[in-house]
């Protein structure tokens, strides 16, 4: 069974899918958002093999979304307007429908989730393969890693890493100042193999920290902190859990 997160601000149109989805057995709709904050927390806690997502939504926009779904989870775009859909592509989307959305369209997509939820994660992707067989990396190691949109690489010095933000098949990496952030095309999982435990910790499914390099932990809200951190850079902004679990780290009680 494949399962699914609806989010989407106008309550009739998760209604709406939710029927759509009724004429597809092999999908069972696990949650129901009506922002980014609710799909964030739901995220945080419970795990969804897809997505259906709105773009347009008061506050944060699905697109904000993005840096919150697992890698293992697909995203399906679901907006009204079209306008979106290269900014969803570039961010690995499996696919983008347009409102009102046709049953025969919405079947090539529910095709096409479980197509890809049958296959094996990472098969055949030889970067995965070359990251699962290095030797974990020093602070010192310089290391080097395509960037996304390009045919090009840019050299890393590990130490310089200061935090890892999932983006589905890309990553986002804040560097040292001046360095400031940069989007890989190289998963976090990948990241994950090779990054020394003594220095870097998995604080949710998005993110990677280097725990040195924080500087200071701000509560903003229930539902977002942000993590600053030395030489200048990028902040980041954590959810409850991963916010939780850094603190348990940072104290000494993980």
């Amino acid at each position: 069974m494949i399962s699914a997160l609806l989010v989407d601000d106008e309550p009739r149109a998760n209604e709406l899918m939710q029927r759509l989805l009724t004429a597809h057995a092999e999908i069972s709709v696990v949650g129901v958002a009506g922002n980014v904050a609710e799909a964030r927390g739901f995220l945080e806690t419970k795990s969804a093999d897809v997505v259906f997502l709105d773009v347009d939504m008061p506050g944060e926009s699905g697109l904000d979304l993005l840096v919150s779904v697992p890698d293992g989870t697909q995203v399906v775009f679901v907006t009204a307007s079209e306008k979106h859909a290269v900014r969803a592509f570039a961010a690995a989307a499996l696919d983008y429908l347009v409102k009102p959305v046709d049953r025969e369209r919405l079947a090539d997509t529910v095709a096409r989730v479980r197509k890809q939820a049958a296959g094996k994660p990472f098969a055949d992707d030889p970067a995965a393969d070359e990251a699962a067989s290095a030797a974990v990396l020093g602070l010192e190691a310089a290391v080097s890693v395509p960037l996304a949109g390009t045919t090009t690489s840019s050299v890393v010095t590990v130490g310089d890493i200061c935090w890892i933000e999932s983006l589905r098949n890309y990553t986002r990496v804040a560097l040292k100042s001046p360095q400031g952030v940069v989007l890989f095309c190289r998963r976090l999982s990948q990241w994950d193999t090779v990054l020394p435990t003594d220095s870097f910790a998995r604080v949710g499914r998005s993110h990677i920290v280097q725990v040195a390099t924080v500087n200071q932990i701000e509560w903003k809200s229930r539902n977002e902190t942000v993590v600053t951190f030395d030489e200048g850079a990028a902040p980041l902004t954590l959810g409850r859990v991963a916010a939780k679990r850094l603190r348990e780290i940072l104290t000494g009680h993980a």
